[in-house]
Parts: C-alpha cells; structure tokens; sequence
C-alpha cells in the first residue's frame, strides 16, 4: 500500500514546506510514497526528498493570468492521468492544497482514498475556487486544514476534518535557540518583512513605513529573482533605510538581525491562512505585527507576542514599533512571550496528527510503525502568489 503525493509547483513557499514535512513523518514511518511535482526553476522545498519517488510535472507559473489558467489547465490532465496508472484500491492519495483537482478525481475513479491538506482560501479568480472547493467536497475523505480560518471559512461539507497547525523542523528551531534572547530593543533596530512580489502582499505599505520611520532599518524578503527585483527597484522609488533581497536559501542571517518581524498582507485582498514567517520570527524571540484577521492571528498573541494591526493604518504601525523601540522592559516581555509562543507549534504535534490520520485510513503492519519523525531541514519559506 502507497501514499500518491501531488503538489503543483514546487518552490520555497509554505505548503511545499508543509508537505516536506508531512512526507518525511510518513517515509520515516515506512510508507512507500510517490510524489507529483513541477520544479521548473530552482531546486524547492520538494526536491531530493529520502525515501519518495518523484514523478515529474510539467507546470510552471507565469506572470500572465490567461497563460498560467492554461497551464493550470493543462496540468490538470496530466495529473489525472499519472494518478490514474499509479493508484489502485486501498492507496492514498495526498492532495496538498485544493490547487491539484485532478488528482483526487482520479483517486476517486481507481477507488482510493484522497486526504486534502489545505493552506488557502484566496484563489483567484473566483469561479475556478468554487471549482476546486466542489471537487474537494465531493472528494476528499479526510481534510487537515492548516488553521481554524482555513476550516471556517471554506466550511466544506466533509465529515472528517482536522486543523494541523504547521511547524517548525528541529534544525530551525535549533538555530532560532542560538540566537541570544535581547532583554531590551536591540540597536540597529531592524524590521523585517518576507513575502511575495505583490501588491497585495503589504509590499508598497513597507515601503511607506520605512519613509515614516527614519530612526529604524527595514529589510524586504521577497519571493523573487533578482531580475525581477531589479525591474520593481528601477520602478520605484526605495527609502535610503530600506534595504531589499531576492528569494534566499537561507533566512537565518535576516532573523538574527531583525527585532521585529511584521506581515502586512491587506485583509481584504488576501487573508492570510497562517504565517509561517512569523513563526519563525517568534522562534527567534521576536515580536510580530501582523493582520487582525486569519490564521496568521492564531499564531500571533495580540499585545503579548506582538501586535494584530491593519498594514494599511500606518499610525498605529508607527505607535507599535516605536514602542518597541523605545521601551525595552516592553520589548522584552514580548520577545521572551514570542519564544514561549513558538514552542506550542512542536513538530512532535505535528507528526502526531499526520501519522494518526493516514493510519486509520492505511494502516501500517505493526512492525513497521515506528516513533513520529519530527521534520526535516528547513532553509527558508518565502510566500507565493495564488495558483502557484
């Protein structure tokens, strides 16, 4: 018996983290899987993955909304067709995200079972959401939603549903505790942002922030080439404080600098589901500021681990991190409260959840059960844009 793994894109962005994570608990507990995937570019967080045979897709995001709805089409078909031969009665299939439709409608053709690991709820546009949610509604029997926003407000009629929080992989954790814990506002003060390449991402917000603060240093993370980068910087004008980075393999550096690490994606054009990034900033001891609304506000602790603030409310953001800046038995509280915070998102949790669900719906021989394995590397997560 087998899981058939089928993730889209494989990049570094958060629900390809999540399935490296899944998929290394479930490999170090013996199951046999396969894994559905298109790296196009460079090497993501599904590549060179022990103990997983990979199949290879062709799929690739484009900056065209017309050519990635077609290649999203067309993918759609050989996913279908690639779960067909592999699939039989008794396997299952994990699709990751509601992105990869055709994989569950053609688990459901060769009779397996189809769990659905679901990280958003803002795809565009709206017709083809509805598309995928009705697919997965009539699909899927089991989903793990990755927070209570996510499960709420997709309220797909399934019986069985869990929230599994993400985690971090032990090796991140153990490189967030070198980082001495400050006991007051460290100098430089550094606010740190990583995200995608949009708008709607916070993007032009930071950059207003960095102009209204002077006193303090920004850092940009951004889910691009530096191509790309340097098309967006020749188009617009960057504080003298704000300094801007290209995707990277390894965020650590940006931690250990930052004393605070902030996400600033407009509710109203994308809410986001739960934030990985701020996770590991509250693993490095670092109070957050983020969204009021979504799963991203399940991780964070308004007033005690950071702040839930409007992006677009640039008074309120200038209140916080000058307080932060400027009181240090404030900031203190919250960086130690940030590291605590951290600690209740376990990869022990995680790989408890995920070997409970796949073991009831395809149990292992007792002989071959063994401890919950806890992650794998991490290097970096750096959020993608939808239909990625």
């Amino acid at each position: 018996m087998r899981i058939i793994a089928v993730h889209l894109l494989n990049d570094r962005s958060g629900s390809p983290l999540v399935l490296r994570q899944s998929l290394a608990v479930l490999a170090e507990a013996g199951y046999g899987i396969d894994l559905l995937t298109a790296t196009p570019g460079e090497p993501g967080f599904l590549s060179d993955l022990p103990g997983v045979t990979l199949h290879p897709l062709a799929y690739r995001w484009s900056a065209s909304q017309w050519r990635t709805l077609l290649n999203f089409a067309l993918v759609q078909l050989a996913v279908f067709w690639k779960v067909l031969l592999l699939a039989r009665p008794g396997y299952v299939v994990y699709v990751n995200s509601l992105l990869p439709a055709g994989a569950a409608l053609a688990a459901r053709c060769r009779g397996a079972r189809v769990v659905y690991h679901l990280h958003e709820v803002s795809l565009r546009p709206a017709p083809l959401r509805r598309l995928l949610c009705a697919v997965a509604q009539r699909t899927a029997h089991q989903l793990l939603c990755v927070s209570e926003h996510v499960r709420t407000t997709l309220a797909l009629p399934v019986a069985e549903q869990e929230v599994v929080y993400n985690s971090l992989a032990p090796s991140f954790i153990a490189e967030a505790n070198t980082a001495s814990l400050p006991y007051a506002s460290p100098r430089p003060f550094v606010v740190l942002m990583a995200c995608s390449l949009r708008d709607y991402k916070g993007v032009p917000e930071f950059f207003a922030l960095a102009r209204s603060l002077p006193e303090m240093s920004f850092e940009l993370v951004l889910n691009a080439s530096p191509a790309a980068l340097a098309d967006y910087t020749a188009r617009h004008s960057v504080p003298n404080n704000l300094k801007l980075f290209p995707a990277t393999a390894d965020m650590h550096p940006h931690y250990h600098r930052a004393a605070v690490v902030v996400n600033l994606s407009r509710p109203d054009e994308w809410v986001e589901t739960f934030g990985m990034t701020i996770l590991e900033g509250l693993a490095y001891g670092r109070p957050v500021i983020v969204p009021p609304v979504g799963g991203v506000a399940e991780v964070n602790v308004h007033t005690h681990t950071g702040f839930a603030i409007n992006g677009r409310d640039l008074g309120a953001l200038q209140h916080a991190l000058r307080l932060l800046h400027r009181n240090g038995p404030v900031y203190a509280r919250m960086a130690a409260a940030a590291r605590k915070r951290a600690a209740t998102f376990g990869p022990e949790r995680f790989a408890e959840q995920v070997l409970r669900t796949f073991g009831l719906l395809l149990p292992l021989a007792p002989k071959m059960v063994s401890e919950p394995a806890a992650a794998v590397t991490q290097p970096v997560y750096t959020p993608r844009p939808a239909l990625a």
